[in-house]
């Protein structure tokens, strides 16, 4: 009787813990973003990630709250600690640009790399983008093109543009405009204007 207990108690807190969040987002949604964010606050202070991560955004946008990078930071960090991998790509970003912090492009890698393992398309592309710039790690296009796939097949856009134009160069690969197609078809699928150009061009010059 009482394992049934403990196990009915955890089922509600669990639903309560999203529905929580699920209010604060429909309110965000709906425009009240100042109720949003105390509904965020209060959801991000019972351990839910996504709110933590989505009450960084308003700090850093300034949208219901005062603008404050600083608080923004601490909520990244905290959503970050509890593995929401966009909280990490945000975390990068900070240390990279110096927001609120300062630069630090060797950490920004770190923030980036754990937000890429965690699955964030984001956090791959721009973990890429420092090996293809070569600063930061040894330049390595085994590892951009790996990155930047494993990226595309989280559906960004400008990682499977970046791979149409490496194969259309033979920048680091060997070139294969079908490759290069296939990749700018991808970028084109998720919106990306330049990819759908590509892919045209392509197709006009009779490559399959």
């Amino acid at each position: 009787m009482k394992k049934l207990i403990l196990i009915f108690s955890i089922i509600c807190s669990i639903n309560l813990y999203a529905d929580s969040f699920e209010n604060a987002f429909n309110e965000e949604l709906n425009g009240n973003v100042k109720i949003a964010a105390k509904l965020y606050l209060q959801s991000c202070n019972d351990g839910n990630s996504n709110a933590c991560y989505h009450l960084g955004l308003l700090y850093t946008k300034g949208k219901g709250v005062r603008q404050n990078n600083k608080t923004a930071n601490d909520f990244f960090t905290k959503a970050c600690n509890n593995a929401n991998p966009e909280a990490c790509f945000n975390l990068g970003i900070t240390y990279e640009d110096g927001r609120a912090v300062i630069k630090d492009k060797k950490k920004a890698a770190k923030f980036y790399e754990t937000a890429c393992d965690g699955g964030s398309a984001d956090g791959c592309f721009y973990l890429g983008r420092m090996y293809l710039k070569g600063k930061i790690f040894k330049q390595d296009y085994k590892k951009i093109v790996e990155l930047y796939t494993k990226s595309c097949d989280l559906k960004n856009s400008q990682s499977c543009y970046s791979l149409g134009l490496m194969y259309l160069q033979g920048e680091g690969v060997r070139q294969n405009k079908s490759t290069s197609k296939e990749f700018f078809g991808r970028a084109c699928d998720s919106g990306n204007n330049k990819g759908c150009k590509q892919f045209r061009i392509l197709s006009d010059a009779g490559i399959k």
